[in-house]
């Protein structure tokens, strides 16, 4: 059973699904592998994550790093690429070793430039300092690229900026998804952008998804549909749910009138009732309400 529920108003532009279907998402436990990690930290402008070749003893050197060790970002950007074998990180945190105390925004990117999907895995996203790490996931190619934060034990994700998009538009790239999904709460202090690949050959599609109680929005949610996909806004915990603008008027919005689709997976398949809440406006502006739908 679900129980949906807006404090905001439900405008135009985007759209709002109820599904009764399940999806189906990976969790990885993130408990023990992390008593024995190995702190890293970068600024590196461009690097990749565990991909080997690194300078030995150099904990800088995030090429170095082993699955589920932890990355402290101090600038810069780091890669978690599909090509090489070491797709997790165990804690991500931003850095604060200026001598102001403020956190150095770095970025980490979860992409796939090739034939090989990623999947990576973060165990949890920490803020120190004055700002969080900006997070991407992407695919440049014929594959798709898959995120999941926060573990089995639905560890919380504190980020900047946070982007799913999708840069395809063969025709051939039919069936890629992008994909990032958070087990615990979220708290996005920049713009979130979620947008599909752009060919005619369709289900080219970029979702995040939300398990976690407390989802909280500083900026908008900008969902992005194109030519080749649909981008959409999942929520699926299976206790209530609660998606809330912090900033002065940031909303759930679509990047055109029409644009994007909410869903709602709450309390299916006989699951314990569940209450889906958006404190957030919802759409690009306009008196209609957005649609609701059971399938």
């Amino acid at each position: 059973m679900l129980c949906l529920s807006s404090k905001k108003s439900l405008l135009s532009g985007v759209s709002a699904v109820v599904l009764a279907t399940t999806v189906g998402v990976s969790a990885v436990g993130v408990s023990g592998a992390l008593a024995q990690a190995v702190e890293y930290r970068s600024n590196a402008s461009v690097i990749f994550w565990g991909a080997g070749g690194g300078t030995a003893g150099d904990l800088t050197d995030v090429r170095n790093a082993n699955p589920d060790d932890n990355l402290t970002l101090e600038g810069g950007l780091v890669n978690v690429y599909a090509n090489f074998s070491n797709q997790s990180i165990g804690v991500l945190r931003s850095g604060t070793n200026d001598p102001s105390g403020n956190g150095r925004a770095g970025t980490l990117i979860v992409l796939t430039n090739g034939s090989t999907p990623v999947n990576a895995t973060i165990g949890k996203i920490e803020k120190q300092g004055n700002r969080a790490v900006n997070l991407e996931v992407g695919s440049l190619s014929g594959t798709s690229a898959n995120l999941v934060v926060g573990g089995n034990t639905g560890e919380s994700a504190t980020v900047h900026d946070l982007n799913v998009i999708i840069n395809v538009s063969s025709a051939s790239f039919a069936g890629v998804q992008g994909r990032a999904t958070f087990n615990g709460d979220l708290t996005a202090e920049g713009a979130t952008q979620i947008k599909a690949g752009n060919n005619n050959a369709g289900s080219i599609d970029a979702t995040l998804e939300l398990k976690g109680a407390q989802n909280k929005f500083a900026q908008d949610i900008t969902l992005n549909d194109q030519a080749g996909g649909r981008a959409y806004l999942t929520l699926s915990g299976s206790a209530d749910q609660t998606i809330e603008a912090t900033g002065a008027s940031n909303k759930i919005k679509a990047a055109s009138d029409g644009e994007g689709t909410v869903r709602v997976l709450n309390g299916r398949d006989g699951q314990a009732p569940s209450r889906a809440e958006f404190d957030i406006d919802i759409g690009t502006g306009g008196g209609s309400a957005v649609r609701l739908k059971q399938l």
